[in-house]
């Protein structure tokens, strides 16, 4: 299992799944945001193996990059 911290660039609406754009470490890709509720751009999340599984509030929130497992 891999943690990121994340940040939402762009929300794409449409049909389900519901993705989104989200910058981690300076490098964009796109990842499911099913389990968030309404997100939108400049939300920090937290993202398990491409999926947003959470927003991030607080001082957590202004960290960037991994967050467990090994950095490489």
């Amino acid at each position: 299992m891999n943690l990121y911290y994340g940040e939402v660039v762009d929300v794409f609406s449409g049909p389900e799944p519901r993705l989104g754009k989200i910058r981690i470490k300076g490098v964009l890709r796109t990842i499911s945001l099913d389990l968030l509720t309404n997100p939108v751009a400049g939300d920090k999340v937290l993202v398990c193996d491409g999926v947003a599984i959470g927003k991030v509030e607080g001082p957590i929130a202004k960290e960037t990059g991994y967050v467990s497992g090994h950095p490489w």
